[in-house]
């Protein structure tokens, strides 16, 4: 049985305090082939610790740079159009995966053919005690941890298929490009997930200002962040509809059976 092969990508912008622990949690994992480290213009200490981990692990590391600071998303597209594994999974650099958490990746894609993209359970460390009491956090975790990139695993044929994680400046401003892919693949496509208890997922350490706030806030308090009007998310929606299209235009040239050369005649007006 040939499995699938897993490359893991780490987008990298000033990650100096946490990135050790988001590669030795990669490290442990047996899946993994590669780990891919795109270093997203950082200004701290984050290319000499990246040179580091590579000369310590230099079968199993992989270093690439952006010129610039490009934003997340071009660090993890970047990322994944380097990798040639069959599979790609993107982990935050401020994250850490639990033991044994990808081991069962491959089998699940081997086995479920149709899969276009897996999601880990993500486990919240040092939650604050406003989102941790709520009654209704779980339910609102569940939106999160169907909207957020850095517990997503994707066939990567499919990830190139969608034209990668979307580049414009809204998503780069205020985030939600992870959300945009997510939600069009989970409405065009089968979508894992692996969240109950029994499975090892994702450790998102929380901090005050994380992205993940916004969602809390405006699902448990119904504090909108103002930037978020409703021209936004109607560019958002629209991008979720263009990943969509895309993939609706490739399914009748994969499903051709005339295949092969076709030679064309075509008449050409006066």
């Amino acid at each position: 049985m040939n499995l699938p092969t897993l490359d893991v990508i780490i987008p990298c912008y000033n990650a100096a305090a946490t990135l050790d622990r988001a590669v030795h949690s990669v490290l442990s994992q047996t899946a993994c082939r590669h780990i891919i480290l795109v270093d997203d213009g950082s200004n701290d200490d984050t290319p000499t610790i990246i040179t580091k981990l590579c000369q310590e692990f230099p079968k199993k590391l992989i270093r690439l740079s952006m010129p610039t600071n490009g934003g997340v998303a071009k660090a993890r597209n970047y990322g994944a159009l380097s990798s040639t594994a069959d599979l790609v999974a993107f982990l935050d650099a401020d994250d850490a995966y639990e033991p044994t958490a990808l081991d069962v990746v491959p089998s699940v894609f081997y086995f479920m053919p149709n899969l276009s993209l897996l999601r880990l359970a993500l486990r919240p460390v040092d939650l604050a005690a406003r989102y941790a009491d709520h009654p209704d956090l779980a339910k609102v975790w569940d939106i999160l941890q169907m909207t957020v990139g850095g517990n997503m695993i994707f066939r990567r044929s499919v990830f190139l298929a969608c034209g990668g994680f979307p580049q414009d400046e809204l998503f780069r401003t205020l985030g939600g490009e992870d959300g945009a892919l997510g939600i069009a693949l989970a409405e065009m496509t089968a979508v894992g997930t692996l969240f109950d208890d029994k499975h090892k997922g994702v450790l998102h350490y929380c901090r005050d200002g994380m992205h993940a706030e916004r969602l809390l806030d405006a699902y448990l308090f119904g504090k909108h962040d103002p930037r978020i009007t409703p021209d936004a998310a109607a560019y958002a929606r629209a991008t979720t509809d263009r990943i969509k299209a895309q993939l609706s235009a490739i399914t009748p040239i994969v499903n051709e059976t005339a295949i092969g050369r076709r030679p064309l005649i075509v008449e050409y007006g006066d």
